[in-house]
């Protein structure tokens, strides 16, 4: 069979998948095809598919060896491709190397600033690198920088490499929460609260984060967010395990005001923490702890995929928060490493103190 009718073919089958996971593997198989053919053009735009099929997960296992290629195939053939047409995944991909605790801090800074580079040759304003600079600081605690990328980037013009609207409001009710102005971030939230904004995850991670720093603080408003996060979870995809540090922030709020359901979330949820992004297990296993600060043992109904799994559903607790505990711990130590600050290792033990 022609490769072209055999890729067409397994792209079809795409559409009656609601999987991530089984869509990823499709694609694989289609890139396969196209490379066994030396079909450059098939690579270039599987791979941009495979990427963003990827983003709704909590992994990024095949993203970073296909980017690469995206990166490699267009520098050797710039004649071949528009430049234009990666951008917006390799600011996805400079998101997911800061994730990533085995990429050096240098290697990261030199992705951003080759995604710079990029972007300006490509005739951008800086305000979509600005976005990802922000991130970067809020990531390695810095916030002195974060609000001076967060300038920059309000006084630049937008375009199409900008981040949505939802998202930059989002990024500035973070920083605000961060910084303990909880009512003013709950103010600046307006049109996302209102959905005025929305994207994919908007306003979703914003009310995630409105009920975890609001429960941190024990202010009762925590309980409205949850309830919007709630919401915004029941018409979220099924499937899309990208969600699981956001809800990992809810089960925080849980072990406060609602236990029972709180063990009822870790016991839907945990399985979607295998295999996850550095940071994003980092976050899972962080919020988890005190959920799991009692002792004896619990009956629970655990996924099998869990590398702690046990037929007969009996749990010893204290068992549980030291697996998540190491797991965090160790997290910590490398990304502090690897940043050369001490911010993860702060959070974590701000959780456990509590």
């Amino acid at each position: 069979m022609n490769h072209n009718l055999e890729i067409q073919k397994i792209l079809l089958k795409l559409d009656t998948l609601s999987h991530p996971e089984d869509k990823i593997n499709l694609l694989k198989q289609a890139i396969q095809i196209a490379d066994a053919n030396n079909d450059l053009d098939w690579g270039f735009d599987l791979r941009l598919d495979l990427i963003s099929q990827e983003k709704d997960t909590s992994h990024c296992t095949e993203s970073f060896p296909a980017f690469t290629w995206i990166l490699s195939t267009y520098d050797a053939n710039p004649e071949l491709f528009n430049e234009d047409d990666f951008l917006w995944e390799y600011k996805w991909m400079a998101a997911a190397a800061r994730r990533n605790v085995n990429i050096s801090r240098e290697q990261v800074e030199s992705i951003m600033a080759d995604l710079k580079a990029r972007m300006e040759r490509n005739g951008y304003t800086p305000r979509g690198y600005y976005s990802v600079m922000i991130y970067w600081n809020l990531f390695i605690g810095d916030m002195q920088e974060a609000n001076k990328y967060l300038e920059l980037r309000d006084n630049t013009p937008r375009d199409r490499m900008s981040h949505c609207p939802a998202c930059e409001l989002d990024t500035k009710v973070e920083i605000e929460l961060i910084e303990g102005q909880l009512e003013k971030a709950i103010t600046t939230a307006n049109d996302l609260i209102t959905k005025k904004l929305t994207c994919g995850v908007m306003p979703l991670a914003t009310f995630c984060n409105l009920t975890y720093y609001l429960s941190k603080a024990d202010n009762p408003r925590a309980e409205e967010f949850f309830a919007k996060a709630e919401e915004e979870i029941a018409e979220a995809e099924e499937n899309d395990t990208s969600l699981i540090s956001n809800i990992s922030d809810l089960i925080y709020y849980l072990n406060k005001f609602d236990r029972n359901r709180g063990w009822e979330y870790f016991q839907k949820y945990a399985d979607w923490e295998i295999g996850a992004e550095d940071s994003i297990s980092f976050d899972f296993s962080k919020n988890i702890l005190s959920l799991l600060k009692e002792d004896g043992e619990k009956q629970l109904t655990m996924s099998e995929k869990l590398p702690y799994y046990k037929a007969d559903g009996n749990y010893n607790i204290s068992e549980l928060y030291d697996y998540y505990y190491q797991k965090a711990k160790n997290l910590a130590q490398q990304f502090d490493a690897r940043n050369g600050t001490n911010s993860f290792s702060k959070a974590l033990e701000e959780t456990i103190s509590i």
